[in-house]
């Protein structure tokens, strides 16, 4: 994140009801969303920045795209890496390796008396 978003971050709070809900600063707020609408920023991470919850800032950006398709929600997809493939190599060894999965239980000693 570049240092142009420094300033409206964490965002300000413009009201708190009387049931504690906080409203933000509508430009802060859109700011942020287009911000975490970016390749490789982390939705977590700019939430603790700005002050919200997680999943706040998550209903937010759903709400954004919502209302920026034309009423359908559109899914972002996390970026994944390319798959690291492991070679297969043919064992041509042919006596069996035996693997043992419990040691044998000890024998009862018988009581003398």
């Amino acid at each position: 994140m570049s240092e142009d978003f420094a300033d409206f971050l964490p965002l300000r709070v413009t009201n708190i009801s009387a049931d504690g809900k906080r409203s933000f600063d509508k430009r802060d707020k859109q700011r942020l969303i287009e911000v975490c609408l970016q390749p490789g920023v982390s939705i977590a991470g700019m939430a603790l920045k700005a002050g919200v919850n997680a999943n706040q800032l998550w209903r937010w950006i759903s709400k954004h795209k919502t209302r920026h398709a034309g009423g359908t929600a559109v899914a972002v997809a996390p970026e994944v890496p390319p798959a690291t493939f492991v070679p297969v190599v043919e064992i041509t060894d042919a006596d069996p390796v035996v693997v043992r999965q419990r040691a044998e239980k000890p024998k009862a000693l018988s009581a003398r008396v």
